[in-house]
């Protein structure tokens, strides 16, 4: 079961949000000042962390580390 915290750690990492301490998982990368193109190098770092995979459609679904994670949970 991956957990909000595990994904947060991995964009703290990644250091593409401007100040995870301020990072809300429930609202868009966007809202927390990540694009689109950032957004697509955290779903690789979560597929090579996590030995998931995406699907095309999937990855344009996701909006939210909290999306993220019910995804990932829900298989």
């Amino acid at each position: 079961m991956v957990t909000t915290e595990t994904i947060i750690n991995i964009i703290k990492e990644s250091g593409l949000a401007q100040d995870i301490s301020a990072f809300d998982p429930e609202k868009t990368f966007k809202q927390n000042g990540i694009d689109s193109l950032d957004v697509f190098t955290v779903l690789l770092t979560i597929e090579e962390q996590l030995n998931v995979k995406f699907s095309e459609q999937e990855s344009n679904e996701i909006r939210s580390a909290a999306d993220i994670v019910k995804l990932i949970n829900s298989r």
